[in-house]
């Protein structure tokens, strides 16, 4: 599945729990910084940190549905610009 499809999903959430759009791009950063301390107190426990992985992935895929950005070609423009530190 690509990045943007994701962000889609995470999209059609947001329009369940929040169908004005009233929640704050700040609010999802607040969590955001939330999550990033519960990411570091999960180090060393496997189960715990895939499930924070996954959360603070879901929050970035909305704010990137939020202001409909294009995950796919920054994914790909990222990856070609790597691609000097690899033998690709």
């Amino acid at each position: 599945m690509s990045l943007n499809a994701y962000r889609d999903e995470a999209g059609k959430f947001l329009d369940a729990v929040d169908p004005a759009g009233e929640r704050p791009l700040s609010e999802i950063v607040r969590m955001l910084d939330e999550e990033h301390a519960t990411l570091d107190a999960s180090l060393g426990d496997p189960d715990r940190l895939s499930h924070q992985i996954y959360d603070v992935l879901f929050l970035l895929f909305e704010l990137a549905a939020k202001e409909n950005l294009d995950l796919d070609a920054q994914w790909a423009r990222g990856r070609d610009k790597k691609r000097k530190y690899t033998k690709e």
